[in-house]
């Protein structure tokens, strides 16, 4: 423990001094959502000024209070020393006062005046302070905290959260405390309390009245029962004040005991206390949220509610599921009470926290600053590509098209008063959805709630009957999606744009109602799975290619999955199998490997390759995953073809032809959702062959590798190298690797060309860094694992990211039996029975069936609908819509390739159209004049197309890197 008594004398106004701008006090800034940009002053300028004006207060108060921890607790000098900070910062919100901010999330603590907000809950809590009785009485039926006025002089208060510091200086002016003990589990926010606060005056301050206080750092209160046993060693007392000055997971079940435990003291002494956190999703409390201080008794009574009977009945009418679901419901956690303001509000009894300041303008609020700053996912900006792509027609025009996007997002634009689409994440009570509607006309609405408590609560508050006749009357649709943890949001909400077109993703604005850690990472796994649909769908050069390579896998040969797998999985399912992916922490596992080698299935993914030929190891099968001829470049980084033709290659259809003749043999099977998958594996469906096709054999090879292995039966796998992430940037694949040189230099610098990194969970150390694409090869491999029903061990002896799924395991403690194998002879057998050997004689049959005048005459009807004339926003939206329609209609046109070769390209292009169209004013003659050039471009683009694919349309790709390579 860090007992000191400290003293002091007492000095006022010591507060960092307050800049004010004007500029801000018009801007609406929502309290539910508490993230940094709100409290940031728009005007860039103003704000630099307010954060120089701030910055020599901050270093003088740091200094001065380092010096005062020095001279009375020097013990908290060295941890600060010794600290790097890892969650919470300081910065100066728009009115020159400091905050916290999370960096990890963006999230503030504060109101943009802290010191306000500060002074007005410490009068709060002097009008009514929660406490515990220490000795002996009958105990109470505890439903609610157990409260008084503070009165001048107390014996100990325990505060929970440290925060900028405030509220000591402030408690300590109101009332004289003996002891004041103050438990703070994160030691960034001792870091924030020494820039903000004045430590000199508050030890001074204490000195003067008397008052010990206790710091315990990195404590999350857990010793509250053995600390109150140590306290009445030095003083008989009786009764204890709690001050809660943040919320948080274990300190409010330690709280929660304290209260339910007053006045028993053999509960409250028991040393064996242990405090489990709250982490169920539906108990999740922001650090601030309202009723802090835990004084305020809400009132949970059952009235009659005519509304909600009203609901209900609208509930059964239009969305009978739903209403069956919520029937059955009956909330655990949060619940519709009345807080000391009369209003509606939710509560969560046991945390003693509520949802809302007030309802009704917290909800109005919200949609002045969303209706001002409305979020439209740039969904369309991501599609960019590099050197190696340069020649594909798709990106030719990407770049054409960039001079005009960047136009699209120069301009600010309110929300229009007819929206196309909308998401919402989060309920609450439902009174923004309520207002919202009212103000707005919203073709499409889609709703998005995790937590089936609000939902429910919301019935008695918000007039949803009202909200489904009025959208049933205007043919307008509203979507509800209710509980579940956010992971299905993404599939739930496709099949859904897939009726409208997916190019509307584009039109979609978004509102994230309030903060909740879970709902907001699947609402950015969302985010992250939209942009994939827009910004990197199957585009006319992958559709065309993956066609030509396919049709060629069938002329040469290559072997195809079967969809039943059942008598390979017989022979693979007790045998191991070691999956080498090239991450940096394969370096380390060389010798492991060659250990194991004779007795395991042994595959290597990509670029792994040359790192195993390097340590003079040979794999059982390479995979590759990519199409583009980019693949033979990094295979011949090895120059020994011997090597190589003792090898056999493991792909999805697509795979470059003359990648797949550098090895032994190739084995193929379908991949999901590809355009040269539906052509040929539908075609030799018609012939009565039954073929696997992966669901999750993308974005990596591994994911591709595991994926297949689990078809094809396996259910013991070891993943190596499979790190999916770095510790370091600059050492992001093994240095054996064709990515570094022999010097052991980059071949090109991946951080500047694949961006900065974000940190994830690692498998063996608590952080490890990832990018965008291996969290999303992260989150496919978990769900393939998952998909798994048969038994299934899969253990993970790589140094990068956690995958849920698979077990945690040094290479060092692997234990095989020493068994000889006679490997060959069985990979014979799997492939005998696991694969159909030679399907060429259907490679023309299914190709000659699409007829290449229906394509053309398809572009041709296509060219046409673009020369309708556009004179208006009108106009446009139409033209768009019916572009879709058409494009849909030639998917069920027998033989015709339009859809298969355009779908993505042609999603892509009606996105970047819906966006400026959508945004378009009546008179706005330069987005007008945008628009046509984009349809110009779009034209341009189609009769390329028309030249390009009828010039050679089953021409292979010749996609190269060798410019990497100096070559």
């Amino acid at each position: 423990m860090l007992w000191r008594q400290v003293c002091c004398k007492f000095r006022r106004g010591s507060v960092p001094a307050k800049v004010t701008a004007n500029t801000t006090n018009l801007i609406i800034r929502p309290r539910m959502l508490k993230y940094i940009n709100y409290q940031l002053d728009p005007d860039d300028a103003v704000q630099a000024q307010l954060e120089q004006a701030i910055s020599s207060q901050i270093n003088q108060r740091y200094t001065s209070n380092t010096r005062a921890f020095t001279q009375y607790i020097p013990s908290v000098v060295s941890m600060i020393e010794q600290h790097a900070i890892q969650q919470f910062s300081i910065f100066c919100t728009c009115k020159g006062e400091l905050n916290i901010v999370d960096f990890a999330t963006g999230r503030v603590w504060y109101s943009d005046s802290p010191f306000d907000e500060v002074a007005d809950e410490v009068q709060s809590f002097c009008q009514q302070a929660p406490f515990i009785d220490l000795n002996s009485t009958a105990p109470a039926e505890k439903t609610i905290w157990q409260t008084e006025p503070l009165p001048a002089s107390v014996d100990a208060v325990l505060m929970f959260g440290l925060g900028l510091g405030y509220q000591l200086n402030e408690l300590l002016q109101n009332v004289r405390v003996k002891y004041l003990v103050v438990y703070e589990p994160s030691l960034d926010a001792l870091v924030c309390t020494m820039q903000a606060n004045d430590w000199q005056q508050l030890f001074e301050t204490a000195a003067a009245l008397g008052t010990q206080i206790f710091l315990q750092l990195g404590n999350d209160g857990s010793s509250v029962p053995e600390d109150l046993v140590e306290l009445l060693q030095a003083e008989q007392i009786k009764r204890v004040y709690l001050y809660r000055h943040r919320f948080h997971p274990v300190m409010d079940k330690v709280i929660h005991f304290l209260h339910t435990s007053s006045g028993q003291p053999q509960q409250l002494f028991a040393a064996s206390q242990h405090f489990l956190p709250y982490e169920n999703f539906y108990d999740y409390v922001s650090e601030r949220s309202n009723n802090v201080l835990g004084n305020q008794t809400p009132i949970l009574e059952e009235k009659v509610n005519t509304l909600l009977d009203k609901n209900m009945a609208a509930l059964q009418k239009f969305y009978p599921a739903v209403f069956k679901a919520i029937e059955k419901h009956s909330n655990q956690h949060w619940h519709l009470a009345t807080d000391s303001n009369g209003n509606a509000n939710l509560y969560h009894p046991e945390r003693n926290a509520l949802f809302y300041n007030d309802l009704e303008a917290d909800s109005a609020q919200l949609l002045e600053y969303f209706s001002s700053h409305p979020f439209k996912d740039d969904v369309i900006l991501g599609q960019k590509t590099g050197r190696k792509l340069s020649s594909f027609l798709h990106f030719q025009y990407v770049e054409k098209l960039q001079p005009i996007i960047r136009t699209i997002y120069t301009e600010t634009r309110q929300l229009p008063d007819t929206i196309n689409s909308l998401i919402i994440f989060g309920i609450g009570l439902g009174k923004h959805i309520e207002l919202l509607t009212r103000q707005r006309h919203i073709d499409n609405l889609y709703i998005c709630e995790p937590n089936l408590d609000f939902f429910k609560a919301s019935l008695e508050v918000t007039d949803w009957a009202a909200l489904f006749e009025q959208a049933d009357q205007n043919s307008t649709r509203i979507y509800l999606n209710l509980g579940g943890d956010g992971t299905e949001y993404f599939y739930d909400l496709m099949a859904q744009f897939y009726k409208v077109g997916a190019y509307s993703i584009a039109d979609t604005y978004m509102l994230s109602t309030y903060y909740n850690e879970q709902m907001q990472k699947a609402i950015s796994e969302l985010r992250s799975q939209l942009k994939v649909v827009l910004a990197i769908g199957e585009y006319y050069d992958h559709a065309k290619f993956g066609i030509a390579h396919t049709y060629a896998s069938l002329k040469n040969k290559h072997k195809f999955m079967r969809a039943d797998t059942t008598e390979a999985a017989n022979l693979l399912k007790e045998l191991p199998v070691f999956i080498i992916g090239n991450g940096p922490s394969l370096d380390q596992n060389f010798e492991h490997i060659k250990q194991y080698r004779d007795q395991v299935l042994l595959i290597s993914c990509g670029t792994a390759l040359k790192a195993l030929y390097q340590q003079g190891i040979r794999p059982d099968f390479h995979a590759e995953v990519e199409q583009n001829r980019a693949t033979y470049d990094w295979v011949t980084q090895i120059d020994d073809a011997d090597y190589l033709r003792q090898i056999r290659l493991i792909s999805v259809n697509g795979m470059h032809p003359d990648t797949a003749a550098l090895f032994k043999e190739t084995l193929l099977a379908f991949k999901d959702g590809e355009s040269s998958t539906y052509v040929f594996n539908g075609g030799l469906k018609k012939q009565g062959y039954e073929l696997a096709s992966l669901s999750y054999a993308y974005p990596t090879v591994t994911n591709l590798v595991v994926n297949y292995m689990l078809k094809l039966g396996a259910r013991l796998l070891y993943l190596f190298g499979v790190d999916l992430g770095f510790v370091d940037v600059r050492y992001h694949h093994s240095q054996h690797s064709a990515y570094f040189k022999p010097t052991g230099e980059e071949i090109y610098n991946y951080q500047q060309a694949h961006g900065g990194a974000m940190p994830a969970q690692g498998n063996f150390r608590p952080v490890v860094f990832t990018k965008a694409e291996f969290d999303v090869s992260r989150k496919l491999m978990e769900q393939a694992l998952n998909k798994v029903s048969n038994k299934l061990e899969v253990y993970n002896c790589s140094d990068g990211v956690k995958i849920k799924g698979a077990t945690t395991l040094h290479a060092d403690n692997i234990l095989l039996p020493d068994v000889q194998l006679d490997k060959e002879r069985l990979l014979f057998q799997v492939i005998e029975q696991a694969y159909f050997s030679d399907l060429s004689q259907y490679a023309d049959l299914i190709y000659q069936k699409f007829d290449q005048s229906l394509f053309d005459s398809s572009l041709t009807e296509w060219l046409a609908i673009l020369d309708t004339p556009v004179q208006t926003k009108t106009d446009a939206l139409a033209l768009i819509k019916q572009q879709w329609a058409f494009l849909r209609s030639r998917a069920t046109v027998e033989g015709d390739l339009t859809f298969c070769l355009l779908y993505g390209s042609s999603n892509y292009i009606s996105g970047i159209m819906t966006k400026l169209a959508s945004s378009m004013n009546e008179d706005d003659e330069k987005a007008l004049a945008n628009f046509h050039e984009i349809g110009g471009i779009l034209k341009s683009y189609l009769s390329d197309v028309k030249a390009d694919y009828f010039a050679a349309p089953l021409a292979s790709d010749k996609a190269t890197v060798n410019y990497l390579f100096g070559s």
